[in-house]
């Protein structure tokens, strides 16, 4: 399960909270955002550039613009995930 809720999208930043079920496993994602992923419940696994990386709430993950990387959930979470630019592909 994913949810997606776009908190803001103003000017050149978006924050969108993100709720996933334990068990997850996203797809490989590359876009040209840059992307930092603060974990706000739960836990999960991050991938990003072949550097694998466990985060629990109150964790932060940087993701360059441009690099490989993907999210694994190890119990159900809510991440805030803000983006520069804004990701048109996201916005209702």
């Amino acid at each position: 399960m994913v949810n997606r809720r776009v908190l803001t999208d103003q000017g050149s930043i978006m924050v969108v909270e993100v709720e996933l079920a334990e068990g997850f496993h996203g797809d490989v994602d590359q876009h040209v955002h840059e992307q930092v992923s603060y974990i706000k419940k739960g836990s999960c696994e991050f991938e990003v550039g072949g550097v694998k990386r466990i985060l629990q709430v109150g964790d932060v993950q940087y993701i360059p613009s441009n690099v490989v990387h993907r999210v694994k959930v190890i119990e159900d979470c809510v991440i805030l995930d803000v983006f520069t630019p804004i990701r048109e592909d996201l916005v209702e």
